[in-house]
């Protein structure tokens, strides 16, 4: 037998015995953390943000009550947004939060509600104009000093669930946003917890390109993001579909894994993508190409897909979407495919 040969047969075998031994890991992993099926009781929830229907040409009002009471939402996370609430350094403006909180009161629902300043929805750091030319730590600063305004004024809710601090804070690669760094959102967790220890804090993360390992040791609940086909426009400009790289049992594993480890109690879906990601702002975006990560079908399958992947909470991101696809599109499917989640 040649040298050649013996080579090439020596370097089969190790190929052969590196892929057995990730096939065994990933078997391992799977008998030990994964849970496959769907939960015996799935609460159903969405996200809202009444500026963001508003850039729809919706009237934010009449969208928040639609879903609440045509979907029978009773499951939120809203936004305590910072240009929104302090538009002038120290003048605070609450008008749109407290119709939030309350017509959510009134119905019984439970709020999420996120504060800081990287929070939920494009640009993701939403600072008022006054505070842009601020250094890093001055923001940094006047975000610890707005959150006892926030939660003082809603923590005797009936409707406040959790408080969810920062989104994504170590998601840094993605939005218009400097990083949060790991102080500053230990600082403001201490400081949610010292203000209101009646209530739990919600850390959140991305379920696909995070390990969650630096959310794990700092709070006990994680709320993550579900995708399932995404557009790129940093870095390819392609449309990149998640289903081949995270398959239902990826989320599980992880999850699992940190709860048996004791680093993590609760993680749910927070994220679940609901409505189209694409070149344009959705406003601008044709119909063929919202159809291409979001249409009617692919709205069903990615609620299926987060029904198999075996957590009972989840929330939809996209529900101000829905409304618009009815009101200017003319599709009423998604409001319809939704409707179906709170029957």
């Amino acid at each position: 037998m040649s040298i050649k040969r013996i080579y090439l047969k020596k370097a089969g075998r190790v190929l052969i015995g590196i892929l057995g031994t990730f096939v065994l890991l990933v078997l391992a992993a799977y008998l030990l953390f994964g849970r496959g099926g769907e939960a015996s009781s799935i609460t159903w929830g969405v996200s809202f943000d009444p500026y963001y229907a508003e850039s729809l040409g919706l009237d934010w009002q009449k969208t928040y009550l639609s879903i609440l009471d045509e979907l029978g939402v009773r499951r939120l996370r809203l936004v305590a947004l910072w240009d929104a609430i302090e538009p002038e350094d120290d003048r605070y403006d609450f008008s749109r939060l407290d119709f939030q909180i309350r017509e959510a009161e009134k119905r019984g629902a439970k709020v999420i509600l996120a504060v800081g300043r990287r929070l939920p929805r494009w640009p993701e750091c939403h600072i008022p104009d006054w505070a842009a030319t601020l250094s890093e730590e001055e923001q940094q600063l006047k975000v610890l000093e707005l959150l006892p305004y926030v939660v003082n004024r809603y923590k005797k809710s009936s409707a406040i669930e959790y408080w969810q601090v920062e989104n994504e804070p170590y998601v840094t690669f993605f939005g218009e946003c400097p990083g949060s760094g790991v102080p500053f959102v230990q600082n403001a967790f201490r400081a949610l917890e010292f203000l209101d220890p009646a209530h739990p804090i919600l850390l959140t993360d991305s379920g696909e390109v995070s390990t969650w390992l630096p959310i794990s040791q700092l709070g006990d609940n994680l709320g993550i993001s579900m995708y399932r086909k995404i557009y790129d426009g940093n870095y390819t400009g392609l449309y990149i579909s998640y289903r081949p790289f995270f398959p239902q049992w990826y989320y599980r594993i992880k999850a699992n894994l940190y709860k048996r480890l004791g680093w993590l109690k609760e993680v749910f879906v927070s994220e679940l993508q609901a409505e189209p990601w694409g070149s344009e702002p959705l406003p601008q975006m044709s119909l063929a190409e919202s159809f291409i990560t979001l249409s009617p079908e692919r709205l069903r399958y990615n609620i299926a897909f987060a029904r198999s992947t075996g957590f009972d909470r989840i929330y939809l991101w996209g529900a101000e979407w829905w409304l618009f696809a009815r009101e200017k599109l003319g599709v009423p499917d998604y409001m319809e495919i939704a409707k179906e989640l709170w029957r």
